[in-house]
């Protein structure tokens, strides 16, 4: 299974369905979950062939109306993706954002995740 896809379906079910690879749809509002694989680490056997797997780095942000939302909303995204059922490893802590332009709260997190090549 792909990185995208597992972090899709560990989150499917927050922010009201608003889940969103690399860019959240135009005219949703949020509050809204946006995730992308930015890298990670390809592993080869001797012989120089690349392994079935690679471990993805995956950047998850949460958007939201009021800060305390956008706290929430992040730990109920830590909590979905950092569980045995995922397997996710978190690559340290949410960072929080502010974004003045919308005037939304932000907060991202890196994770990283076994992923099918």
């Amino acid at each position: 299974m792909s990185a995208e896809d597992i972090v899709r379906d560990a989150l499917a079910n927050l922010a009201d369905g608003h889940v969103f690879a690399d860019v959240a749809k135009q005219g949703v509002p949020p509050p809204w979950i946006v995730y992308q694989v930015a890298g990670g680490e390809i592993a080869a056997d001797l012989s120089g062939r690349p392994f079935d797997e690679y471990l993805a780095r995956v950047q998850i942000a949460v958007w939201h109306a009021t800060p305390e939302g956008r706290s929430s909303l992040m730990q109920q995204v830590v909590r979905a993706v950092i569980c045995p059922e995922v397997g996710a490893v978190p690559l340290g802590a949410p960072a929080n954002i502010f974004e003045h332009e919308t005037r939304l709260f932000g907060s991202r997190v890196e994770v990283s995740v076994w992923s099918d090549l």
